[in-house]
């Protein structure tokens, strides 16, 4: 057990580090304005007696969500309405009216063309569905990961249907081809004795266009929007869900006036600014925070319309800030994703029992479609890499530390307390490369390579004292984690 004392030096380093590395960016506020390379959008006026700032808009991610609420936010508010009145009287046309309101949104809004390949890529899985081929729902998802990318390409598309309809087309598409695959593998690996009902047109056209979901996800399994639960709906708690998004919007909104981390993230000459290279860590911390903000607005919005119509929904993201192991990344900052690729593609690739080289291939072989899903850039094939190697590694350590002869060996020699900090110093090593690694997926391989730069190649001095802020921040995470499991675990008598 750490001492309080040790405890204290943890959690003082760690905040200490994070305000002061937060106060910095907010000192580079009006730098960053006069060197930009483009004007930012004329900020809100929070005050009257406040100067109106300039707001960082150069988030596509972000600016793009905003205008798809603007223009589809009546059709959530009918999908409530809908949902809830099926739900009261007719709970049997639900999925019917779940595709009834997703294809008035599309078909009132979205280019013929649009159109077109949303239903084609729709209709296409649910048709391999009644051959029953596995392979054929792989070869299908390999040509439309394919067309998606010659679409990305396309300037005669991009012209015909503007930029913003340019964008939310592929990223519904990307999100419908791993709902397809759900659907479709899922039907194919269903036991016999289950009904036919559950995997017909209907409840397909009900999953598939489920609209809350359909551009900004999460990826819902089949199995979870089929196991959905007929029962009163709760509108206080569902109220309540979407306020909470707003909230978070709202207040990642303000913080863009004043903190203009999404340019950092793409022009390196700002973080560049800051008083040192140890300071620049902090801006990588930052741009995964905001990273991490975006996510809870996003999936935290679609997660209240699913458990709201009783679906049993992923969770919410994990905040990075309580994420130490980079396995951890993947299980809970996108449940749903990491259950789609554990399940269709790792485990149906290897078991509990597979040796550690077959083991090695299938997580290869999952890194490799997560890469070609993205899209097929340098900088998603370095994060990708670099996540491999990492998640490697950590299979190594762990298995390092549970082994017999090691653990007798700290024990005596360091003690219970002396060998958890031993556990921490490795594991920091690995923290440290895959915390970075994350930077090059949101910002790209500029600031990627500026950062990793910056933390390898600037002196020992410099490296140590990453390592050692590193080092706290593992160790707090190592105790919330103990204490939130210690609170979920069932008191026995």
């Amino acid at each position: 057990m750490l001492s309080r004392c040790e405890i204290f030096v943890y959690f003082g380093v760690y905040i200490a580090y994070i305000v002061v590395g937060l106060y910095k960016i907010y000192e580079l506020r009006d730098r960053i304005v006069q060197e930009a390379q483009f004007q930012f959008s004329e900020g809100w006026s929070l005050l009257p007696f406040l100067q109106r700032r300039r707001r960082d808009d150069s988030n596509d991610e972000l600016e793009n969500f905003g205008d798809f609420i603007a223009l589809f936010w009546p059709f959530y508010l009918l999908h409530a309405i809908v949902s809830g009145v099926l739900n009261w009287k007719w709970p049997r046309l639900l999925c019917h009216g779940y595709a009834a309101v997703c294809a008035l949104a599309l078909g009132l809004n979205l280019h013929w063309t649009s159109l077109a390949v949303l239903t084609l890529l729709v209709a296409s899985y649910f048709l391999v569905s009644l051959i029953g081929s596995k392979r054929l729902v792989w070869l299908l998802s390999a040509g439309w990961i394919l067309w998606i990318n010659v679409m990305k390409n396309n300037t005669w598309w991009i012209d015909s249907v503007g930029y913003t309809e340019y964008v939310m087309v592929i990223v519904t598409l990307s999100w419908s081809l791993l709902r397809g695959c759900s659907f479709t593998l899922s039907r194919l690996g269903a036991k016999k004795d289950v009904p036919t009902s559950s995997y017909d047109l209907t409840e397909y056209l009900g999953y598939a266009m489920y609209f809350p979901c359909l551009t900004y996800g999460p990826i819902i399994s089949y199995q979870r929007f089929a196991a959905r639960r007929r029962e009163q709906q709760n509108w206080l708690g569902f109220v309540g869900a979407v306020g909470r998004s707003a909230l978070w919007w709202l207040l990642m909104q303000c913080g863009l006036h004043y903190f203009y981390i999404h340019y950092m993230a793409r022009d390196v000459r700002m973080v560049a600014m800051m008083d040192s290279v140890f300071w620049q860590h902090s801006a990588g911390y930052f741009i995964g925070q905001f990273f991490f903000l975006y996510y809870v607005v996003t999936y935290g919005l679609g997660i209240a319309f699913a458990v709201h119509d009783g679906i049993p929904a992923p969770s919410r993201p994990r905040c990075i800030g309580r994420i130490h192991f980079y396995s951890d990344m993947w299980k809970y900052f996108d449940e749903g994703l990491y259950e789609f690729l554990f399940k269709h593609i790792y485990a149906e690739l290897c078991g509990k029992h597979s040796s550690a080289a077959r083991k090695f291939s299938a997580t290869a072989l999952t890194f490799a479609f997560v890469f070609v899903w993205h899209g097929c850039y340098t900088y998603v094939l370095i994060w990708s890499i670099l996540n491999f190697l990492c998640l490697a590694a950590e299979k190594l350590y762990k298995t390092l530390i549970s082994l017999p002869t090691y653990q007798n060996w700290t024990l005596k020699y360091l003690g219970p307390v002396g060998a958890q900090r031993l556990h921490a110093m490795l594991a920091t090593q690995l923290f440290i490369p895959a915390a970075f690694s994350n930077v090059y997926f949101i910002g790209g391989q500029e600031i990627g390579d500026f950062l990793m730069r910056g933390a390898y190649l600037s002196g020992v001095g410099n490296y140590l004292a990453l390592c050692f802020c590193s080092y706290c921040f593992f160790q707090c995470s190592e105790l919330l984690l103990a204490k939130s499991t210690s609170h979920t675990k069932p008191k026995t008598n």
